[in-house]
């Protein structure tokens, strides 16, 4: 153990620590980076994800109002009454104007579910960059410390 011991203080012993070191602090920051990329797919995915739910919420407003204009017109003429004018026209304009601001409301959450997934990926893949920089940084230091605790020794 004494050998070891000694080995360790040796100019060679503390260049293999260091080394040892600065290559675990390199490894540690790929690590990290790669978690990052992990969650920035996961956002990506996310927002891809809720933008379809809003697309599929899109075609339902307009399913809907296919049902509705159907039925007023159904109605109409079964009543005897022209289903292109009076009040069973004005009818179908207002489910005409409802179907359509749904329809446009929910393409605009996709808009807004793929915008902020983007955002919210970016913002992971920076972290990511940062973290390996940081950890070159890091494994900088650790030799620099490294090479004075040699020229300390020597």
């Amino acid at each position: 153990m004494a050998a070891v011991g000694a080995f360790l203080m040796s100019g060679a012993g503390m260049a293999l620590t260091t080394g040892i070191s600065a290559v675990g602090t390199l490894a540690a920051g790929a690590a990290q980076k790669r978690q990052y990329e992990q969650q920035a797919a996961q956002a990506d995915l996310r927002g891809r994800s809720e933008a379809l739910a809003y697309k599929q919420q899109g075609v339902a407003a307009l399913r809907n109002l296919n049902e509705t204009l159907a039925a007023i017109v159904s109605r109409a003429g079964s009543g005897g009454v022209d289903p292109g004018s009076g009040s069973a026209l004005t009818l179908q304009r207002f489910g005409l104007a409802e179907g359509a601001r749904e329809k446009i409301i929910s393409e605009e959450n996709q808009t807004l579910a793929l915008g902020q997934a983007s955002m919210q990926a970016g913002i992971y893949r920076s972290a990511g960059r940062t973290a390996q920089l940081n950890s070159y940084v890091s494994a900088a230091g650790t030799i620099g410390s490294g090479a004075y605790r040699y020229g300390q020794v020597s």
